[in-house]
């Protein structure tokens, strides 16, 4: 056997995730075991062989229904996968172990950690970093299982230049790496990065974000390339947008002219048929517009003179109000008076009368007769004089004169409630013109403001009528196709600083093209059947030949290089962990598939270190494995229809299916 890996050297002795055991728990307490599997580092191979005896019947003549993909899901399910079809099993296993769940031993790069996750949906998984699995089924060390799942996407993700996909800022999450480390046989193997069947792996763009992602595992994308490949993604979807928009703006002016005639025509009255400017004959838009604008405006004229006459009344009502106030307090003043004389209240009397006077202008100002102050005028003070003799000589004849007294109280009354009534009469007529006034101020601002706006939409459809003629863009549409042009050329700067970043990281990617080429002439027999495409969003690993098989080949090629690249590189994020099932069941060819197998066994021996592999591969297979991987150590579990000591959980999980029994 040549030495074909002479070139590439591992650089670790273990994997960065391995499984040692796997025990089919029957019942935790007391702790009973279906069965346990014992794995290695490097080749592994579950062999699901056809019935020993030519009598058995055709559903039990070949390998399948013994538990192969089973136990690829439990597998799953201990390394933190949740998944429909895992559900899916553990309902059909919890009734035959009600009790029972899956444990493993799992080495996560210098942690050791035992895993426990039941088949109920009632019971808890559980993890601790320790060696013994009934100490951590019985409770004898803490279950720290969230610590554990914190480790898986720690030792993953964790280590990538961006946790996130660029574009779309996804999460990238532990389970997206799995998918690819446990290939389903559901897939068929029918592309590099279909990886789960009918799952989702919430990838929203398909075909874009595995390979951005299978990237980053590899080592492809530092920071810096992460950084352009984020802002080509942000510019690239504000041009894709821009691009969709400038249509629209083109088309905007158009539509503007049209929705403003429109509107015109309507706010009109005027027929479709309608010429838009002034013609010889008949009527058009244009010269039913100036005659709206002068009715609107011989309107305005009427209404705002209507305006200024009920102001004017307004004003002559409001007079007449203060009058009447006056003639009220006068009167109310009277009564008090009259009322201070019938009681002989003196201290009223002159109190009243002095208020009287100065509603009169008697007291605290100036006499307009002769033009001197009122303590000087004679006239007033004999006024005043007038009033004290009044209060003497009525109060002399009060006694006698109480009937007349009570009779001149009862008129004063009388007027101080007719001025009362034609103080509320006069206010209500006030009330009236202002809300007159107010309607009237309304209909001028109202027809103010149509007059206003048919002025302005009559400007903007003559605007927009003459840029159309004269062919002139909107500001909008010049804004968006500079905007356009800045992003195209910023585009093309940074796709350029892309191209010479992945230059300068040409090293990683001849790398793996390298390994790959190792890889395909040890398997297809010659060099040059096979390469490494890092940008490719479909076929990253090509084979120059057509065919499924072949098809297959290139799945199973890029997956063996990238397992085989993670022994080999630091800068590769891969854990070095790889599970097939049954590949042997998409059509490839016998001799393909046996190639297959020895270029994983070689491998495992070349880079091999004092008894450690620093990969992990199982496999499942219905087909025999070459003859010198038919024993141990690569046969780690041999599986076996129509005996129930050689299924996988020792017995059937549903014997008969419900409907045929």
């Amino acid at each position: 056997m040549t030495h074909w890996l002479k070139e590439h050297k591992p650089v670790r002795t273990h994997p960065r995730l391995w499984v040692e055991t796997v025990w089919l728990v029957e019942s935790r307490e007391p702790l009973v075991l279906t069965r346990a599997i014992e794995l290695h580092q490097g080749l592994n191979i579950v062999w699901a062989k056809e019935s020993a005896t030519s009598e058995s019947p055709g559903l039990t003549s070949a390998g399948h229904g013994v538990g192969k993909t089973s136990l690829c899901l439990l597998m799953r399910y201990v390394l933190g996968d949740d998944a429909p079809a895992i559900a899916t099993l553990r309902e059909k296993a919890v009734g035959g172990f009600p009790k029972g769940g899956v444990a493993a031993k799992v080495h996560l790069e210098d942690a050791t950690w035992l895993v426990f996750r039941p088949y109920s949906a009632y019971s808890h998984s559980l993890a601790a970093q320790c060696e013994e699995l009934q100490l951590l089924l019985q409770g004898g060390t803490s279950n720290d299982f969230s610590g554990y799942l914190k480790a898986l996407e720690r030792f993953s993700i964790g280590r990538l230049a961006a946790q996130s996909l660029p574009g779309t800022n996804q999460p990238l999450k532990w389970r997206h790496l799995l998918a690819w480390c446990i290939r389903d046989q559901r897939t068929r193997f029918d592309g590099f990065y279909h990886w789960r069947d009918g799952e989702g792996l919430g990838f929203p763009r398909p075909r874009r974000d595995p390979p951005l992602f299978v990237a980053s595992i590899l080592g492809l994308i530092d920071t810096g390339l992460d950084k352009l490949l984020r802002e080509i993604e942000s510019k690239q979807v504000e041009f894709d947008q821009g691009k969709e928009r400038i249509p629209e703006l083109e088309r905007a002016p158009v539509f503007l002219l049209a929705h403003a005639e429109r509107q015109l025509r309507f706010r009109l009255g005027a027929d479709d048929g309608e010429p838009l400017h002034v013609t010889t004959v008949g009527q058009s838009v244009e010269s039913r517009l100036q005659a709206t604008l002068a009715a609107a405006e011989r309107e305005e004229n009427r209404l705002e003179h209507e305006v200024e006459q009920v102001e004017e009344q307004l004003a002559q009502e409001q007079i007449r109000l203060a009058s009447l106030n006056n003639v009220l307090r006068r009167a109310e003043l009277e009564v008090g008076i009259a009322k201070a004389l019938f009681n002989a209240n003196r201290a009223d009397f002159e109190r009243l009368t002095t208020l009287r006077d100065r509603l009169e202008g008697l007291a605290g100002g100036r006499c307009d007769h002769g033009d001197v102050e009122f303590s000087m005028c004679r006239h007033i003070q004999d006024r005043k004089d007038a009033v004290s003799m009044t209060w003497h000589r009525d109060g002399k004849e009060v006694r006698a004169s109480a009937s007349e007294l009570a009779q001149q109280l009862a008129q004063l009354e009388l007027e101080f409630q007719n001025a009362t009534t034609a103080i509320s009469a006069q206010s209500q007529r006030i009330s009236g013109k202002k809300a007159e006034l107010r309607r009237l101020y309304v209909r001028v601002a109202t027809s103010e403001n149509s007059r206003t706006l048919l002025k302005r939409s009559w400007e903007e459809l003559q605007l927009l009528h003459s840029r159309r003629v004269q062919g002139i863009d909107s500001p909008d549409l010049l804004q968006a196709r500079k905007r356009q042009q800045e992003l195209e050329s910023d585009l093309g700067s940074l796709r350029t600083s892309v191209g010479v970043r992945r230059l300068q990281q040409s090293s990683r990617a001849d790398a793996i093209k390298s390994l790959t080429s190792c890889v395909s002439t040890r398997l297809l027999g010659a060099a040059g059947h096979a390469r490494f495409v890092p940008d490719h969003e479909l076929r990253p690993f090509e084979v120059s030949r057509g065919g499924e098989a072949y098809q297959v080949l290139e799945v199973l090629l890029g997956d063996i290089a990238c397992l085989l690249d993670s022994a080999t590189s630091e800068a590769s994020s891969h854990p070095g962990f790889l599970v097939h099932d049954c590949p042997r069941e998409a059509d490839m060819s016998e001799r393909l598939y046996r190639e297959f197998f020895l270029v994983v066994s070689e491998a495992a021996e070349q880079l091999s270190r004092n008894g450690a592999i620093p990969f992990q591969f199982i496999v499942t297979t219905t087909s025999p494995p070459p003859e010198e991987l038919r024993g141990e150590p690569d046969i780690v579990l041999e599986l076996e229809p129509g005996c129930d000591e050689k299924l996988l959980f020792k017995r059937e999980l549903m014997p008969v299916l419900p409907g045929f029994e």
